[in-house]
């Protein structure tokens, strides 16, 4: 049953071959990436294990790609991107034991990063932003039944279908407050959290157009539910329903960075919220530090418990990743200390298993990223472009700051990426009433027509 999952890809490459790369993307890729897990996946000989959205993505990349190189139109995030995805193909290929695995792995980083953020670079902008933050919000709002299962009755609906027809062994978010922590499409609670909470602050900006009445196509259910806010209470209730303080406290970040956009002297109101930011995280860390120094063998809570675990991971293998080198230890060869089987940071973890040239690559593509979003978000004229950049800005606040307080997993590297390399091609645009495949040329099947 599993060879299911490659319907997605045969669908894309049809479609891409007939010259409708965006309907590729917002149809066949989105879904397969936001609605099925990471585990839904199949593996063919000679190959590493592919989701149904990796086999859906394969065609969009390549062509994407090319029409990158063709325009010649390259920014520093594209070398950063580049030397990253290099960065875990050399460590693995070097440190794996079995050579084949570390290719593998170089696959995969290939696929859900590179081929992800050339794929935002250059599809999206400027004219199917509307379709591309709608298509999104959407199909998250989707997952919202299956979400409230999983909460309430202990059962994930993936992993059953997974367990009983796919031989998955899903594994659930834990009980936290007497209620299971839902992990959605995403497997885990955290992650989850990050998507839904980027997932919010892109529907910031369908709120404005919707309240501005800008001449956005939303439909008469969607508009009504914007008018009341219903989708982005409900993408907080998801969040909640993760039991995860970090996309909490991330998206509280993010809802402040949003503020900027009602301010008319916007420079100095981003200088303001950067330096409350800056504050409230200092006092987070104080709190959680006060939090965490009690009795180890004492009674704790599962709060306690969770947030005394990630502070000693950070003392325990700060000084492993020094001896790591500039390559890292590869994924499997990091040393456990103490039973600390999960590095529930990401910067820690491409430390540990990068060393320190991908873990200067991943503070550089962080920075670079905030540094555009706000570059952009004072170089728009248009309020609807400012509203949009000042969004973008602050998925990339609940993305970075979630990041550091677990790992970058599941599909969650696809879903970033794309959103980091939609945030480099931001461009003066208009909100796209034309659905998704009108400005689609004739269907040709003709390859070089596609790579043109």
């Amino acid at each position: 049953m599993n060879v299911l999952f490659l319907i997605p890809g045969i669908f894309s490459l049809v479609l891409v071959l007939r010259r409708r790369i965006v309907t590729a993307f917002l149809s066949v890729y989105l879904p397969s990436l936001l609605l099925l897990p990471q585990e839904y996946s199949l593996r063919i000989p000679h190959c590493p294990p592919l989701t149904a959205a990796q086999f859906a993505l394969i065609p969009i990349g390549i062509a994407t790609v090319r029409q990158l190189v063709r325009s010649r139109s390259f920014r520093f995030m594209d070398a950063l991107v580049c030397m990253f995805v290099a960065s875990i193909a050399v460590t693995e290929i070097l440190r794996e034991p079995i050579m084949a695995n570390g290719i593998f792995a170089g696959i995969d980083a290939f696929i859900s990063i590179l081929l992800a953020y050339v794929a935002g670079r250059r599809l999206i902008e400027p004219d199917r932003r509307f379709e591309a933050v709608k298509r999104i919000v959407i199909l998250f709002l989707l997952t919202a039944p299956i979400c409230f299962w999983e909460w309430r009755m202990e059962q994930n609906p993936y992993g059953e279908f997974g367990h009983k027809y796919l031989g998955i062994v899903y594994q659930v978010g834990g009980v936290r407050n007497d209620y299971e922590r839902q992990g959605g499409s995403f497997n885990n609670p955290e992650i989850e959290g990050i998507a839904l909470g980027m997932a919010f602050a892109l529907n910031s900006w369908l709120v404005f157009l919707n309240k501005g009445q800008r001449g956005a196509k939303f439909g008469g259910l969607l508009s009504k539910l914007e008018k009341f806010h219903i989708p982005g209470l409900l993408l907080i209730l998801l969040i909640w329903f993760t039991g995860s303080r970090g996309p909490l406290i991330s998206l509280a970040a993010g809802i402040v960075i949003l503020q900027i956009s009602r301010v008319k002297h916007t420079k100095v109101a981003t200088v303001v919220v950067m330096v409350l930011l800056i504050v409230g995280l200092q006092a987070t860390q104080q709190y959680f530090a006060r939090l965490t120094d009690i009795d180890p063998f004492s009674r704790m809570s599962a709060d306690v418990s969770s947030a005394r675990y990630r502070l000693l991971m950070n003392e325990t293998y700060a000084p492993i990743a020094e001896k790591g080198g500039w390559l890292g230890w590869g994924a499997t060869g990091v040393p456990e200390v103490g039973g600390m089987r999960s590095i529930d940071n990401e910067f820690l973890r491409v430390h540990l298993v990068q060393g320190e040239l991908g873990y200067i690559l991943i503070v550089l593509i962080c920075v670079e990223s905030i540094r555009t979003g706000i570059a952009q978000f004072w170089r728009f004229h248009a309020l609807e472009d400012r509203v949009f950049a000042c969004s973008m800005l602050a998925a990339f606040v609940v993305l970075w700051i979630t990041l550091y307080t677990v790992f970058m997993g599941a599909q969650l590297p696809q879903f970033a990426f794309l959103l980091i390399g939609w945030g480099q091609s931001i461009v003066h645009g208009r909100t796209s009433t034309a659905p998704a495949a009108a400005t689609e040329t004739n269907p040709k099947f003709l390859i070089r027509k596609v790579l043109s």
